[in-house]
């Protein structure tokens, strides 16, 4: 009987010091990011602790479910003893894991809003130095030291509590068979959570509509591995609300009706140049028009009051691959999926390259990093593009920074390259300096003592070094003929530091058309119609003359009658604005996890969040037929 009581009790606590792991996850979680919930909601940290208990548990479970198992079979081999040794080295190897990506997932939380996914894996081995650069942002020693003082401690915890522990094999068939069945029995229970008809999942932990203390509640973990082995989300969309397709079509109609023959136009040619600026990571706050800070963008400022200016336009979601296919595809974002990714799939999307080369146009991309990140250069030159000139174009003595070639360098190959260019062209330049880890070689114009102030430096680089080649440009044969277009990527959490990424303020981005090419009488001019980074497409193609018909998310910004709405997603959320209200839904907890307007009817709310299911479910439904 002792025997049995021991095993217990080594089992018990196996258990009890993995939960502690646990424990001490969520608790470094909670302190880095402790302002988000405050001394004066301290009782929130409770709540947090006791709603991820049931994820605790199956992560908990998994993890001893290993060792359990060979321990029962082996017991029912009594010439073999289970060896110490064994169970230290499994516990060490999980414990290195669990700190590592513990530490990890607390800078992730921090540049992108989410915890760690397999979409941060995936962008890792997409490009390993650039994952690297990213996190240069984050000062090293303290996550390393972190990991460190994690895994000791945590060895020696388990030490601890195993140092009166011993190992034994039960003699009697049915003894062993007993152990393993109630065993077996209670991990499978933890794991599943339960005997209803659904599986455990993420949602089980969610409590509240402030988005952190939901996040804070999930085992990082457990999410994760959830996260590498649930179905594919290529082959399953996480956006079902609507079974009959016919009424979810009658909720989007409102929001892509318009007049065909209202619209404006404001060129004097329907066959300019076009020069797309791709500027990364600028967000609304870095510009004073748009409600931002003032002096960090005085450059942007000059070219608004020459062009034509977008100050309501919002990014479809929060990352660079969804970015690109946003403005060039009119293409929304899919949640936790990225079009790009797939060749196969991206190959076939419609691109604004290709009706520009389908009337003439030669296309090039300019990039100062690699062009083969997220695939980036197929999708260029499946759509238009015949040249690609990125950080292998240049030799190894020009300024690079983390990324790759400086701005100023690649900007100035493209007005070399312009001056032999065929014409019309269209060209993109998609500049990389504006992003973790916000190197600059000449110094920092804001400081370095937060990477706010470096954020603020690098967005007033980007805005010097544009200015500065649309003013050398005015000296070439070619400008007269010239649109620029200038356009974010997506959004950051810098330099404000207070907006959640369930908040439209993290995805404010400009959208600026400048050039000679704009009559005179619409220089200068604000349009303050809400919209996205998709509507571009159709905006210019009007412009220009040209179909949008493949762009059917895309809307003329220019047609006073198409409706002000806009739409904003990123992995497990998505949100939709309107002048009168915003709204955001986590799609995992099944909850609105922001409100712009807490007076607005209900109704109206939500009918607006209804129009987001139904736009959602749809793009996604097209993800899964391309």
């Amino acid at each position: 009987m002792n025997r049995i009581a021991n095993e217990l009790k080594a089992l018990t606590q196996y258990f009890l010091f993995w939960l502690l792991i646990c424990f001490i996850d969520r608790l470094l979680f909670i302190t880095a990011f402790f302002e988000k919930i405050g001394f004066e909601n301290l009782s929130e940290v409770f709540r947090i602790y006791y709603h991820g208990l049931s994820l605790d548990f199956s992560a908990v479970s998994y993890i001893c479910a290993i060792p359990f198992f060979i321990y029962c079979i082996l017991s029912f081999l009594p010439q073999v003893h289970f060896k110490r040794k064994v169970l230290d080295v499994y516990t060490i190897s999980l414990l290195v894991i669990y700190f590592v990506v513990s530490f990890i997932n607390i800078n992730i939380y921090r540049e992108w809003g989410d915890k760690i996914s397999k979409r941060a894996f995936d962008a890792f081995l997409a490009s390993p130095s650039g994952a690297v650069a990213s996190a240069e942002s984050t000062p090293v020693f303290f996550p390393v030291f972190g990991m460190i003082v994690g895994i000791v401690s945590g060895y020696f915890l388990y030490r601890w509590m195993f140092k009166k522990v011993h190992f034994y094999n039960i003699k009697l068939p049915w003894q062993n068979a007993v152990k393993f069945l109630v065993g077996a029995l209670l991990l499978f229970t933890f794991i599943r959570g339960g005997y209803g008809r659904a599986t455990l999942n993420p949602s089980k932990a969610y409590f509240s509509e402030e988005s952190f203390y939901n996040h804070a509640a999930v085992n990082t973990q457990w999410a994760l591995l959830r996260d590498y082995f649930s179905k594919s989300t290529r082959l399953k969309s996480p956006y079902q609300f609507y079974s009959d397709e016919s009424e979810m079509k009658a909720i989007l109609k409102p929001a892509f009706q318009a007049n065909p023959d209202s619209a404006i136009s404001i060129l004097t040619t329907n066959r300019p140049n076009v020069v797309f600026i791709m500027l990364e990571s600028f967000v609304g706050g870095l510009i004073e028009s748009m409600g931002g800070e003032k002096g960090v963008t005085p450059n942007i400022e000059k070219l608004i009051n020459q062009g034509v200016f977008f100050d309501h336009i919002y990014a479809a979601a929060d990352r660079s691959d969804k970015g690109m296919v946003g403005i060039f595809s009119a293409f929304p974002a899919q949640g936790p999926e990225s079009i790009i990714k797939y060749i196969d799939k991206h190959e076939n999307l419609p691109a604004v390259g290709q009706e520009l080369s389908s009337v003439g146009y030669r296309g090039s991309f300019y990039h100062g990093g690699q062009s083969e990140f997220y695939n980036f250069k197929s999708y260029m030159l499946m759509h238009g593009v015949s040249k690609v000139v990125d950080n292998a174009s240049f030799g190894v003595d020009v300024d690079r920074a983390s990324w790759g070639v400086y701005d100023h360098v690649v900007l100035k190959r493209m007005l070399h390259d312009f001056d032999t260019e065929k014409t019309p062209f269209f060209s993109t330049i998609f500049t990389l300096i504006n992003h973790e880890p916000f190197n600059l070689k000449d110094g920092y114009k804001f400081g370095t003592k937060t990477n706010a102030d470096k954020f603020r430096s690098t967005a007033y680089y980007t805005d010097s070094v544009v200015y500065d080649f649309i003013n050398q440009a005015k000296s070439k044969s070619w400008y007269k003929n010239t649109l620029f277009v200038v356009v974010a990527d997506h959004g950051h959490r810098l330099p404000a530091e207070k907006w959640e990424l369930s908040n439209p303020h993290r995805f404010h981005i400009p959208l600026l058309f400048f050039g000679d090419v704009i009559k005179p009488e619409f220089r200068g001019k604000k349009f303050h119609k809400i919209g996205n980074q998709t509507d571009m497409v159709a905006t210019l193609l009007h412009q220009l003359g040209l179909s949008s018909e493949r762009y059917h998310w895309s809307r003329d910004l220019l047609n006073p009658t198409t409706p002000q709405i806009a739409f904003y997603n990123s992995k497990d959320a998505f949100g939709v604005i309107t002048p009168e209200q915003a709204v955001s839904f986590d799609n995992v907890g099944k909850i609105i996890n922001y409100k712009q307007n807490s007076n607005f009817p209900h109704a109206k709310t939500d009918s607006l969040l209804n129009i987001g299911k139904a736009y959602y479910q749809e793009v996604y439904h097209e993800f899964l037929k391309y």
